[in-house]
């Protein structure tokens, strides 16, 4: 399961208990329903950490990829055009 399918889905059960305790309760039910949500929103920040730093390096990885191209791109023109003048272009 991917980090985003995980952070969604922790989202979502955060959510429903969330909407369950405000529905009402005994005090220790909702003692216990805040203890969960603060856990909850607690690893919904590591997961955004974690997502957030995944982000970066695929945008970094992305960055290299492109220049890697640039390069590549300018030699190939430059050695189509050292072909044409070979052939008499």
């Amino acid at each position: 399961m991917s980090a985003v399918s995980v952070a969604e889905q922790r989202a979502w059960s955060a959510l429903q208990r969330l909407e369950q305790a405000l529905g009402g309760g005994r005090p220790a039910r909702v003692a216990e329903e805040q203890a969960v949500l603060e856990r909850d929103c607690e690893l919904l920040r590591q997961d955004c950490d974690s997502l957030r730093r995944e982000l970066e390096s695929v945008q970094q990885r992305r960055e290299r990829a492109a220049d890697v191209v640039a390069e590549v791109e300018g030699r190939l023109e430059g050695a189509i055009d050292q072909l044409g003048k070979l052939a008499g272009d």
